[in-house]
């Protein structure tokens, strides 16, 4: 079970070696089982460790953890015994009924005893074993035994005979019956008081010697307190606690308290020097622990308003004087001057010592010499508010009603000739010498400064600042306190802040001190704080590095957290070295060097709670289940003072944030949502204020199911990878497949295009060609069509005028106007099938050129019979041929009618030639044949036919015809002369290939 300790914390009204101390009562209202603390240890590991009549208790500061379910006969334990040193605590229940064994911070139940412990439970059989000389206990006359180790035991008879390993010493003289009461040891040496001869019998082995002690050792009312396990011993009386001392064959003591220790039956002592307290144990009362404090708390009344205490200035060697005139050491009011100050805020020294104060409008001066009876009145128009003394130069500062400040810098103490005065903006609340002729202020809203040789107010601060005190420490550095902005570093003309504590106290901060040992004591509205003074200088270069706050409170012995600042001065060092400073409830003394802090030595993580039934601790390893709600880690610090001042951090190594994180201070350190795999808890816990840490590792196990085991995963991602690489093979493959398929399309249309762009521009030609031709011709036309049409007209007038018995004149004009008529019809005729080539339309289908030809002879053999001429098809049957089916019929049908035209009894042969390339077709004739001049012309026309003039008066226009379409499917015509007569008609006709 685990208890937190309820501090309800006060002070009792005794003193302990001149300190205060604050105690505390646990009873089963707060952390224990039971209210009979009968003995008390420490042990090796720091742990408190209390015997109860319902089980033991280990204690670490914080918490209680009892232990009374470990299936013994009885949980009613009485002493410890055994030794510390080794590791091995041990303590019997009632009669002896079981024993069990403290060890390594836990508690086992032993069947078997060891050598030491079987010899002790023989000899209790027999002998009342002497562990621990209680308070309050009335023994019977029985023997005792004393048990150090095998080699060291004795027995002490009723009769004061001694025997070392059961052989007889000596038998003692002039010692009462119950001698034990006064019988106490120290390490294996035994002590036993004898007040008839005022000496202490010590026995070491087998030999006896006597020893002088002081006076207080052979009173009649002392009482003897022995605890053998912590080898301390005490004497009391009349309420004093005093500690015994052994060195150098010496008995010595020192008083540790006052208490009526009757009161509460007091069954056990042990006092921790390590944390400074002091544990008492009671029969029915519980436990009450008391820490000793080296803070003096003084105050001047029972009356809570009189003891408020603002500015205080030192006083003789070991005293304050408070600004009424109060005088103060550390333990109480000593002295009253009785100053009627009108103000407590302010107070200061002349250069005479003299003593300074506020009333009203006026300063009142008392003199040092006179014993601070005699004063004098320093005048002002005005209420002064403060006043300083930094190294001879006199300020005052006169607040006003617009919240505005009047600064008055003074050429000497009599404050009669001011030297400079200042327009302050805002209440100014502090003033400080930064250097020749320079000076800090502060006001409730701004850092400024003041310089000569112009000695204008410069404002430093950007943010606004509510400045409460400027402090110069020894190496130089000023450091500005505030209300609500904590404390800054004021160097090379920067504000540098310094870190707040994790709870914010340190944001209202009054001031500084600073003692022989580099730390900064700093008082605040919560608590007074101390810190190294080097960590905050680090952090002032860098902002990064740590600074570690110890604080002082209440608990420490303090009558309130709350201190005072705001006023001149808010502290004092004394000449003997004590701090004071002012507070809320009492003005707090104490020597810095006798003040600890407290670190703890040593933690350790043992105890999980689970919330899960499988997850499972296992040496320095926990096991989590997969799929584990959360598990609870205990970090065990026994640590007794100020758990506020207990830094524990941890960090979990492995996880997503692996960054240090605060662990409460009850030390409860959750983990939850943590994936599968194999981490390391790191907790570490700070051990001096100069940040060192101690360091303690856990592995931390979550299991992985059977899909999360690394080889399983490694397949699984290797297969998901092959499917994924085969899917992305495929898909690849089928884009590429794609990817051809769209370049053939491309390709096929890009050659489709590529063919339309050629006929286009093949087609762009024929029609600028054409275009031409049909230009020509119509020149050609309206050139020659005059002729014909001229002679008609003339012949038309010849025969009009021509007398109409004149017979023969007339038939010799009409016979001119018929044959004119008739060439002017067949010259007409012949322009209207020029002109009709060009709507011809184009076919390339396949065809057979054969039935063409056959087509035409057909169509030409009669005019050929009335010629007495044959027609001859050479050509094949089947000749195919994709060449424009309408040209080549146009061309054959020219062919073979100028053929018959000039051809009489003779023969007419058409034949082809064909290969990839070339398309032949060749007309013989066995006619009357072309002049040399009609084939030269025709070669010069083809040959330019665009430049050209037609001559169609005088050569065949069926020949033009042919020439311009040739030039429409890109052939070429020769003309040779037949053997023995005729012509030869070649056509070679290229193919044509679009794209």
């Amino acid at each position: 079970m685990f208890y937190k300790t309820l501090l309800f914390l006060f002070l009792i009204n005794i003193q302990f070696f001149n300190s205060q101390q604050a105690a505390v009562w646990y009873d089963t209202n707060n952390g224990l089982p039971q209210n009979s603390v009968k003995d008390i240890t420490k042990d090796n590991y720091g742990f408190i460790w209390l015997s109860t009549e319902n089980g033991l208790v280990r204690y670490d500061g914080y918490n209680f953890v009892t232990y009374n379910h470990l299936n013994l006969k009885n949980n009613r334990f009485t002493s410890f015994f055994g030794s510390k040193k080794k590791d091995s605590i041990y303590n019997l229940t009632a009669y002896n009924e079981n024993t069990v064994l403290i060890s390594k911070r836990n508690i086992s139940s032993l069947n078997r005893p060891s050598n030491c412990l079987r010899k002790v439970l023989y000899e209790s059989k027999s002998h009342a074993v002497f562990t621990k000389n209680g308070i309050l206990e009335k023994l019977d006359s029985k023997d005792f035994f004393i048990y150090f180790d095998k080699n060291n035991y004795y027995h002490l008879l009723n009769d004061a005979t001694i025997q070392y390993k059961d052989r007889k010493i000596e038998t003692l003289k002039h010692l009462r019956k119950d001698y034990i009461l006064e019988t106490f040891c120290f390490d294996q040496t035994i002590f036993i008081i004898s007040k008839a001869l005022k000496k202490v019998i010590t026995i070491t082995g087998e030999k006896i010697t006597y020893l002088d002690a002081p006076e207080i050792f052979f009173k009649k009312d002392i009482t003897v307190y022995w605890s053998q396990i912590n080898n301390q011993s005490f004497i009391i009386r009349d309420h004093s606690l005093y500690k015994i001392f052994y060195e150098q064959n010496t008995l010595s003591i020192k008083k540790i308290a006052e208490y009526d220790f009757n009161k509460n039956s007091l069954s056990s002592i042990y006092h921790d020097e390590v944390n400074n307290k002091l544990y008492l144990g009671t029969l029915s009362d519980g436990l009450n622990v008391i820490k000793f404090n080296n803070f003096h708390i003084v105050n001047k009344s029972n009356t809570s308003y009189e003891n408020i205490f603002y500015s205080i200035l030192p006083f003789e060697n070991d005293k304050v004087i408070t600004s009424s005139g109060d005088v103060y050491n550390d333990n109480k009011l000593v002295k009253q001057y009785h100053f009627n100050t009108s103000s407590k805020y302010f107070l200061l020294y002349d250069h005479q010592k003299n003593i300074i104060v506020q009333n009203n409008q006026s300063l009142l001066r008392f003199f040092s010499n006179s014993g601070y009876t005699q004063k004098e009145h320093l005048y002002f128009r005005k209420t002064p508010s403060y006043a300083w003394n930094l190294n001879g130069h006199y300020i005052i500062v006169f607040h006003e009603p617009s919240l505005k400040s009047k600064l008055v810098f003074y050429k000497d103490d009599s404050f009669t000739t001011p030297l400079f005065q200042f327009a302050i903006p805002n209440i100014v609340t502090t003033v400080h010498e930064y250097g020749h002729d320079k000076w800090l202020v502060g006001t409730r809203d701004a850092l400024y400064i003041i310089e000569a040789p112009f000695y204008k107010l410069k404002k430093i601060s950007t943010d606004p600042v509510n400045i409460r005190e400027i402090i110069k420490t020894d190496d130089g550095n000023f450091w500005i306190m505030t209300q609500g902005s904590g404390f800054f570093l004021y160097k090379d003309g920067k504000l540098i802040k310094m870190p707040e504590d994790k709870d914010g106290y340190m944001l209202f901060s009054h001031t500084i001190r600073e003692d022989q040992k580099g730390f900064f004591w700093i008082s605040t509205n919560n608590g007074l704080f101390k810190v190294l003074k080097n960590s905050l200088l680090s952090y002032s270069k860098d902002q990064k590095s740590p600074v570690y706050y110890y604080r002082y409170s209440k608990e420490d012995g303090f009558n309130t957290n709350e201190f005072n600042g705001g006023c001149s001065p808010s502290s004092s060092i004394l000449p003997n070295g004590n701090f004071v400073f002012p507070s809320m409830k009492g003005m707090v003394f104490f020597n810095p060097q006798k003040i600890r802090s407290y670190y703890p030595k040593n933690f350790f993580m043992e105890k999980v709670v689970f919330y899960d039934p499988k997850s499972s601790i296992k040496g320095n390893t926990i096991n989590l289940e997969n799929n584990f709600y959360k598990a609870l880690i205990l970090v065990d610090v026994p640590y007794y003072a100020n758990r506020a001042n207990l830094v524990i951090e941890a960090k979990l190594k492995g996880s997503n944030n692996e960054k240090w994180e605060k662990v409460s201070n009850d030390g409860k350190y959750y983990i939850s949502n943590l994936e599968p795999g194999q981490y390391q808890l790191l907790v570490r816990v700070l051990t001096s204020p100069k940040g060192n840490y101690t360091y303690r590792t856990l592995n931390i196990n979550v299991q992985r199911l059977f899909y999360q085991i690394f080889i399983v995963k490694f397949f699984l991602v290797l297969f998901l990878s092959f499917i994924t690489l085969t899917l992305i093979r495929l898909r690849i493959r089928r884009q590429e497949l794609k990817k051809k398929e769209l370049e053939k399309i491309i390709e096929i249309r890009t050659q489709k295009l590529s063919k339309t762009v050629s006929k286009l521009e093949y087609t762009k030609e024929q029609l600028r060609k054409e275009s031409v031709q049909q230009k020509k011709l119509l020149e050609t036309i309206s050139h020659d069509i005059i002729t014909p049409v001229k002679f008609l007209s003339i012949t038309a007038k010849k025969l009009y005028e021509t007398d109409e018995h004149d017979h023969y004149i007339q038939k010799k004009h009409f016979e001119s106007f018929y044959k004119s008529s008739i060439e002017f019809y067949n010259f007409v005729k012949t322009l209207k099938e020029y002109a009709e080539i060009y709507n011809i339309s184009e076919k390339n289908e396949v065809y057979n050129l054969f039935e063409i030809i056959e087509n035409k002879k057909t169509l030409f053999e009669v005019a050929a019979r009335e010629q007495n001429t044959r027609i001859i098809n050479n050509v094949k049957d089947p000749t195919e041929s994709n060449i424009n089916q309408n040209v080549i019929a146009v061309i054959i049908h020219n062919l073979i009618d100028n053929a018959i035209k000039n051809t009489t009894n003779g023969v007419i042969e058409l034949s082809t030639i064909e290969d990839e390339h070339i398309f032949f077709l060749e007309v013989r004739d066995t006619g009357q044949g072309m002049s040399q001049e009609q084939m030269k012309y025709y070669e010069k026309l083809q040959n330019n036919i665009e430049n050209e003039k037609l001559v169609l008066q005088k050569y065949s226009l069926g020949l033009h015809l042919i020439l311009q379409l040739l030039m429409m499917i890109n052939g070429k015509i020769e003309f040779k002369n037949n053997t023995p007569k005729g012509t030869i008609v070649s056509i070679k006709i290229k193919k044509q290939k679009y794209g």
